[in-house]
């Protein structure tokens, strides 16, 4: 069972994608969004609880930390990546079933070897991987029909892009009615923007209370191995979201 990120296959629609998977022989597959609308919610809560944070769904950017800036690494969530959420969600669900996630980045496949990770996540393909599969079986995705989609809300889908993550949990901090609490956030993209957030956190200069942070320009949208990078991936993101769910709640009372 697969998990997908948002379209980058031409001239097909991302409904079309999920029934090529089907025809590569998976059983099924969901939104690795569902899984960002779970990690939105349960990061929401640890800041509350903290009052300060770091992302931790960008493998590279948590790396970097443990490695290079160990001295402020308890800063970093204690939550999974939305590859693993909704994979052990799932897992839990059904033991037996092996879980493939397909995405843009290379360092997923260095998280799903983590002894946290790889309980739930078997395999982490990039979009080249996948479309490799799909020419070495001959699947024509132009001639699939519309498969389904799992149903991620507009929060959980955007978190592909820079600065996606840090409207989610501040739209998970409204949904659970937390006026009283300020969020102060700052999205850095890129590896040379991130060593300069950081550094301010190890000086004690920080004027934000929540790090999101992405070793890939412009988010996940700018992984090594996406097929596409154009301006116009950030478009196709934005306008996949809009077709979700308008609250993370929403989202996740779907899931079954």
């Amino acid at each position: 069972m697969p998990q997908v990120s948002q379209g980058q296959f031409e001239n097909v629609r991302l409904t079309q994608v999920v029934s090529g998977i089907l025809e590569l022989g998976f059983s099924s597959v969901i939104e690795a969004a569902k899984g960002a609308d779970m990690v939105a919610i349960d990061e929401s809560d640890e800041l509350l609880e903290k009052g300060f944070l770091t992302s931790s769904c960008c493998p590279a950017f948590v790396r970097y930390i443990q490695v290079h800036k160990p001295s402020i690494a308890d800063h970093v969530s204690h939550n999974l990546s939305p590859q693993a959420a909704i994979a052990r969600f799932i897992k839990q669900k059904d033991p037996e079933l092996h879980l493939v996630f397909v995405g843009p980045c290379i360092a997923k496949k260095m998280e799903c070897q983590l002894p946290e990770v790889n309980k739930y996540v078997d395999v982490a393909l990039t979009f080249e991987e996948l479309l490799a599969m799909f020419a070495a079986q001959e699947v024509d995705l132009a001639a699939q029909p519309d498969g389904l989609l799992s149903g991620a809300s507009y929060f959980g889908r955007i978190f592909a892009r820079c600065g996606g993550l840090s409207e989610a949990v501040a739209q998970a901090i409204k949904e659970k009615g937390r006026d009283d609490f300020m969020l102060r956030p700052v999205a850095v993209d890129g590896m040379e923007a991130v060593k300069d957030v950081v550094a301010k956190v190890v000086s004690k200069k920080a004027d934000f209370n929540f790090i999101e942070g992405m070793a890939c320009l412009g988010g996940c949208i700018g992984g090594p191995a996406m097929i596409n990078h154009e301006m116009r991936d950030k478009m196709m993101v934005e306008k996949l979201a809009r077709t979700g769910h308008s609250t993370i709640n929403g989202s996740l009372n779907d899931i079954d």
